[in-house]
């Protein structure tokens, strides 16, 4: 434990020094150096806690009524911290390459890689913290340095928004955790975590099922589960591309974390949280990956698939839960495991994937589709990055993200004793979490073929050339991690072992069975790698051949001959499919969730000189809700203006009325006072 202690002393160092009156180059140093120095102290110490030893626990004398203050490491926390701040450290290194323009300027670049560090910090609290207040304050600064790294172009009216919705989003969710917390401190009078379980385990009924509910809530805005996603596309397009990937891959990581957490502190729950989490994830899943292909802005579009994949992620915790309602050990150990290897895997292609649109953005100054095309021949190892994080999002093998679906697969399709309309739920589940992972496929072709195939649709682009090494690195490195985790599944399961015990604990004469049957899918899956490594390995010597043999000088050049024009006198690149005219028809077809913007000019006259036609695909849950507040405000105004600011009756009736509710609150209340 102590290593943590000197993590989090050398965090706060490093963002000290970051901030000191020293050149920005110097300040980038001390960011990275000290991230560095953190992760490898954390890393050495979550490791063998990770891979089944005992846990760490520390204590902290403090005044009342805080008490004594409790951290305690265990698997579940030791699997998150050991990818969450090695990702973070990453994210650091991209950002010398990203921010790279700013260096000579009169920026303060320091203040951004400080808030990298309490980024760090916020995990060592969250994922170690035993106690309620120890837990709040990690979540409370990480949403802060979240949001003040999103407003980086803080000039842009449009960013500003994005980061204010974010904030009033992400502080909402607050407000339902510590009103559950508040809920649970009144009957334990104690901020422990422990103290919390014993009466979630207790005391089943409506008063648990409201704590239930109200955490569920906090931590669906935490991680963007729908309907609650709506701050996520505006702030992953408006913030630079390694705090999206940070945001979306590590960040609102914990609002799964802690959903797990108090899953676990349950310990038995009820039937019908297990199938809330699956319907509401499953409800996620679906309308993420519906948005996806409707979207012309790619870091939107990546956002919305974030909203898609904690769908997946909960789907199979809600099977976990299940099992645990169940007393169904292979249940738990599929749906867990499945669950949380989807959050590792989901961090390595997400944060890949929105590392090659930030170099895309820095190459080109836009991530407009329609205004993209032909970059694969300009950057080629950032094509290369996209496609495998794109095939990896969509499932397929042997990349990671088919590994953690494969297990959650094998959940929904058991061969448990169970009854038969839970079959028949778990088979409507898996036929929907097959039509997600074909739109997901749908959305990535449709990107990669527009932005990286063909040719440039917008003259007025950049003309982009490949980032550099800073940028590139990053990418590499999840990319490595993308392919490992695919083609060797057992290196996945070793990971979330650790964690999957921790929920068979709550079914101790059955916890040896559960853990077992993940070996039999993991040798599947390594089967199954092993097949999909050798055809992959096989296409690649193909077409490194056919690239050498195109190389070869040949006797006589072919004659050129032109291409079919579809009688076009004069075809030009804006002939090209564009990303609307890709999907169209799909989009057509579900038009009542996907709604569509149309912008136009026609043109006039027989040589117009200026028309156009936009389209683009809105969040019909930002519309409604901005409809709600607009109409709420506008009624607020009318009532303020039919009341007289001089007339004293006002004031009078209004305190009248706070004195009525506080005196129903303490007739009401029970029990003894703390």
């Amino acid at each position: 434990m102590s290593s943590l202690v000197a993590a989090v002393v050398v965090l706060l160092l490093g963002a000290a020094a970051c901030l000191l009156p020293i050149g920005n180059r110097a300040r980038a140093a001390i960011g990275v150096l000290s991230q560095a120095i953190a992760t490898g102290l954390v890393v050495s110490t979550v490791t063998p806690v990770m891979l089944g030893g005992e846990p760490l626990r520390a204590e902290l004398a403090w005044a009342y009524p805080v008490g004594t203050l409790r951290i305690r490491l265990d698997a579940l926390g030791a699997f998150f911290l050991a990818w969450s701040l090695p990702m973070t450290l990453l994210g650091s290194i991209y950002a010398v390459g990203y921010l790279r323009p700013y260096v000579d300027t009169k920026r303060h670049l320091g203040l951004h890689y400080a808030l990298l560090n309490l980024t760090s910090l916020s995990f060592v609290l969250v994922y170690t913290g035993d106690h309620a207040l120890v837990f709040l304050l990690g979540w409370e600064i990480a949403a802060l340095a979240a949001w003040l790294l999103v407003i980086w172009d803080y000039t842009n009216q449009k960013v500003r928004f994005a980061g204010f919705n974010y904030l009033v989003s992400t502080h909402i969710g607050l407000i339902f955790l510590v009103a559950a917390f508040m809920i649970l401190y009144t009957h334990t009078v104690s901020w422990e975590l422990g103290s919390f379980g014993k009466w979630l385990r207790g005391h089943a009924g409506s008063e648990r099922n409201l704590v239930f509910l109200l955490l569920v809530t906090s931590f669906g805005l935490k991680s963007a589960f729908f309907p609650f996603h709506s701050w996520l596309p505006r702030a992953h397009a408006a913030a630079p591309a390694h705090v999206s990937a940070l945001m979306s891959g590590v960040i609102h990581k914990a609002g799964l974390y802690a959903l797990v957490r108090f899953v676990l502190l349950i310990g038995r729950p009820d039937e019908w949280m297990g199938w809330f989490l699956i319907g509401f994830s499953a409800l996620s899943a679906v309308i993420g990956a519906l948005y996806t292909v409707g979207q012309r802005d790619l870091k939107r579009l990546l956002g919305y698939s974030s909203t898609e994949n904690v769908g997946i992620a909960g789907m199979g915790l809600g099977i976990g839960c299940l099992g645990l309602a169940w007393g169904n050990s292979v249940l738990v150990a599929l749906g867990f495991a499945g669950g949380l290897l989807h959050v590792l895997n989901h961090a390595f292609f997400k944060c890949q994937l929105f590392y090659a649109a930030g170099a895309m953005y820095q190459a080109t100054h836009t991530v407009d589709m329609e205004k993209l095309g032909g970059l694969s021949r300009l950057m080629p190892w950032t094509a290369l990055a996209f496609l495998l994080g794109g095939v990896a999002i969509s499932a397929l093998p042997p990349l990671n993200g088919f590994t953690s679906e494969f297990l959650i697969y094998a959940g929904l399709f058991t061969g448990q004793p169970i009854a038969v309309w839970a079959k028949v739920a778990f088979a409507v589940g898996g036929a929907l979490l097959a039509f997600v992972g074909a739109v997901s496929a749908l959305s990535i072709t449709r990107a990669f073929g527009v932005v990286f195939l063909g040719g440039p649709r917008d003259a007025a682009v950049h003309t982009p050339t490949e980032v550099s090494r800073w940028m590139l690195l990053p990418m590499g490195v999840h990319a490595a991690g993308v392919l490992v985790l695919g083609l060797v599944p057992a290196l996945g399961f070793m990971l979330v072992r650790g964690p999957t015990a921790l929920a068979l604990t709550g079914l101790p004469a059955l916890a040896a069975t559960g853990i077992d049957v993940l070996q039999p899918v993991a040798d599947s899956l390594a089967r199954i790698g092993v097949i999909s490594g050798t055809l992959m390995a096989a296409v690649a010597a193909l077409l490194w051949l056919r690239t050498r043999a195109a190389r070869r000088p040949t006797t006589a050049p072919p004659a050129a001959v032109g291409t079919w024009s579809c009688a076009y006198g004069a075809p030009n690149m804006r002939m090209q499919y564009t990303g609307s005219s890709f999907s169209s028809d799909f989009s057509a077809r579900f038009s009542g969730v996907m709604v569509t913007v149309r912008r136009q000019k026609a043109p006039l006259g027989y040589f117009p000189d200026d028309s156009y036609l936009i389209t683009d695909c809105v969040d019909a849950v930002e519309r409604r809700l901005f409809s709600v507040i607009k109409h709420g405000v506008a009624s607020a105004a009318e009532l303020s203006s039919q009341l007289r600011e001089d007339d004293p009756r006002i004031a009078f009736a209004a305190a009248l009325v706070a004195i009525v509710v506080m005196a129903g609150l303490i007739v009401l209340a029970s029990g003894p006072l703390p």
